[in-house]
């Protein structure tokens, strides 16, 4: 006999999305209750108890999308994970449809690329919920009689006295009070367009952690697509492990391993030897190549981004401007740092190739330690990386070997179907070249 460890309801589907959903599910948790709904009711919520999640499809030409996303989170609560797949062509309407409450969406239709991993983050949110009801409250049979009490008087005030119900609205959700019984924030390591990140201490013990806040709930998706991306990367020991997802304040909180060590910017300013640049870099190159192997491109490689752990661990930083290629080829938004962006990066068409181009730059420094384009002008600086070569680094340091001139050369083709194609490609060209990259021999 099977332990049921929660339920997930989806709602609306036809046949064989409901099909390929469940299949994505179990193979997740083979313990989970996957149950099928023609629509949302009172009733049928009632009937299920211990929600990890609940899937809804929605989008009929003939109906709001968004007013049938509120009404299902009015009744669920806060505290049950929501997604909201959306038909081709009712695409417009998603961002009314995350402001009505959905945690995440998916545009139809369903596949097996990268909806797994965004199902398996909201699992997990869903497990933690469940769990943490079970221990900070009397007995589970009395959380679920508050629960189904809660979603009853929802209903009535929804469809009995016609009034949208706003209880999502009145307190925070049981994972704020999980999230700040565990942590305590030490101090603000910074503050960017999208969030600001905290340096956080295990109140029962000396764990440190660092905490990803948005600044706004309408951020909370792309919170949830980097903890995606994070989770997908999670068994290569380059990457930065996601350690737990909350909601605090109605806002999605990232709470990732403390990686402490100083940025290879630091080192380099300091200066390296040639046997700890190439370690280094043989790292980054790989954790590259994992990442475009799962179909996420970085957009964002650069010194300030890496971080060396005082044992020499590499630790590839800042996934919150990665991107999720697998239903696309190319992305349209102009993201990275200027002096390691591509020229199609610049023009706003990131793609796998746009991260080899940052990682030749990267090269280039390790080599000659100057940049292979720079000006403190900006429009100056995106003129030569549009425009012109960079100065050969045999001109730099004569004693480069040719064949690593061709490589960094191939990296920086301003037409990016010239470069390696992705950093896998590279690892590979480089290693055959240089079996021994690694030994400090190569490197000036």
């Amino acid at each position: 006999m099977v332990l049921r460890s929660g339920t997930v309801l989806i709602v609306g589907c036809r046949e064989d999305e409901f099909g390929l959903l469940k299949d994505m599910i179990v193979q997740a948790d083979p313990t989970l209750l996957v149950q099928h709904l023609g629509g949302a009711n009172e009733q049928a919520v009632r009937g299920s108890p211990d929600l990890r999640l609940v899937i809804v499809r929605v989008g009929r030409r003939d109906s709001r999308p968004d007013v049938e996303v509120q009404k299902l989170r009015n009744l669920l609560g806060r505290s049950v994970p929501l997604m909201v797949l959306v038909p081709q062509g009712r695409g417009q309407r998603v961002r009314d449809i995350l402001r009505a409450g959905a945690d995440d969406y998916w545009i139809l239709p369903v596949d097996e690329s990268a909806l797994p991993i965004r199902l398996q983050v909201l699992l997990e949110w869903g497990h933690r919920i469940r769990e943490t009801m079970r221990t900070t409250s009397p007995g589970h049979d009395g959380v679920w009689h508050r629960f189904v009490t809660r979603l009853r008087a929802a209903w009535h005030r929804l469809v009995g006295r016609g009034r949208a119900a706003e209880e999502w609205q009145q307190k925070e959700s049981v994972d704020t009070a999980r999230f700040l019984d565990r942590w305590e924030k030490i101090r603000r390591l910074g503050f960017g367009s999208f969030g600001e990140v905290w340096l956080l201490r295990e109140k029962s013990g000396h764990h440190l952690a660092v905490a990803k806040i948005p600044h706004e709930e309408k951020l909370n998706r792309k919170f949830l697509v980097e903890a995606a991306i994070l989770g997908r990367l999670k068994d290569h020991p380059n990457a930065v492990k996601l350690l737990d997802v909350v909601k605090s304040g109605g806002k999605v909180v990232l709470i990732q391993e403390y990686v402490s060590g100083k940025s290879l910017q630091e080192l380099l300013d300091e200066g390296l030897d040639a046997l700890r640049k190439e370690k280094y870099y043989l790292q980054l190159l790989d954790v590259v190549a994992y990442a475009h192997r799962h179909h996420i491109m970085h957009r964002d490689i650069k010194p300030d981004n890496i971080v060396i752990t005082p044992e020499g661990v590499l630790k590839l930083l800042d996934f919150g401007t990665a991107k999720d290629v697998m239903r696309r080829s190319i992305s349209s938004t102009v993201i990275g740092s200027r002096p390691y962006m591509a020229p199609e990066q610049i023009m706003g068409r990131s793609r796998l190739a746009s991260d080899v181009w940052a990682l030749g730059v990267i090269l280039y420094a390790l080599t000659t330690e100057f940049l292979p384009f720079y000006s403190e002008n900006e429009k100056e600086l995106m003129d030569l990386i549009l425009e012109s070569p960079p100065q050969p680094l045999r001109e730099l340091v004569s004693e480069v070997p040719e064949a690593l001139e061709h490589i960094i050369g191939r990296c920086l083709e301003k037409d990016w179907k010239n470069r390696y194609h992705n950093a896998g490609v590279l690892q590979q060209a480089l290693l055959e070249a240089f079996p021994e990259f690694g030994s400090g021999h190569i490197l000036p």
